[in-house]
């Protein structure tokens, strides 16, 4: 998904401010549908405006003059082509993940409990986030955006069932047998002993 499709996304619901834009891609639910760095975000603007895909148009509102981005018939074409492609599948990114599979027996266990225990906390904010959004009887979310809402609400709650699971093995000292057919656990800390007392 690229940003540019994205932007034209957000800005198909309501003609959108910048200021606009970038609450929706910081608001607390976001990472759960796009990322993006807010720095970002006017390049993108000025890029689409001058590609021909949206248009600035003036508005006042209580007595201010606002300049809002809105569709063009090239940018609504665009952006249904885009809906139309098939989606990429997810690309994967978790830190935490990277940092389970490369913990190690010489590391305080206590750590990463600590690890899970905060993204526990993190993802329950989130899905406290999302079932409010859902009926805030504010936002635009369509019948089919509820179905994407959905999703999101049972990959919450899956997340944070996983962490209690993986918290009650590592305080229990009762993990899942692992397996190492190369002994690479073993030939990692001997690895790791050596360069520690090659580095004193």
């Amino acid at each position: 998904m690229s940003i540019e499709h994205s932007i034209l996304a957000v800005i198909s619901f309501r003609p959108s401010t910048g200021y606009d834009i970038k609450a929706e891609f910081e608001h607390k639910a976001a990472g759960l549908f796009w990322g993006m760095s807010y720095g970002s975000l006017y390049p993108k603007l000025k890029k689409l405006v001058d590609q021909g895909y949206i248009t600035i148009i003036e508005a006042e509102t209580e007595g201010r003059k606002k300049k809002l981005y809105e569709l063009t018939g090239k940018g609504w074409i665009e952006l249904e082509s885009w809906l139309a492609k098939r989606p990429e599948p997810p690309s994967i990114k978790d830190e935490l993940f990277i940092k389970m599979a490369a913990w190690h027996d010489e590391m305080d266990l206590s750590i990463l409990a600590g690890h899970l225990q905060a993204r526990a906390k993190e993802s329950q904010e989130i899905l406290n986030f999302v079932k409010e959004w859902k009926q805030n009887n504010t936002s635009h979310i369509s019948s089919l955006g509820m179905l994407a809402m959905r999703y999101a609400e049972l990959k919450l709650e899956a997340e944070i069932k996983w962490i209690e699971e993986s918290l009650v093995s590592i305080k229990s000292d009762n993990l899942p047998a692992g397996q190492d057919p190369k002994n690479l656990g073993e030939k990692q800390l001997l690895r790791r002993e050596s360069a520690l007392k090659a580095d004193q």
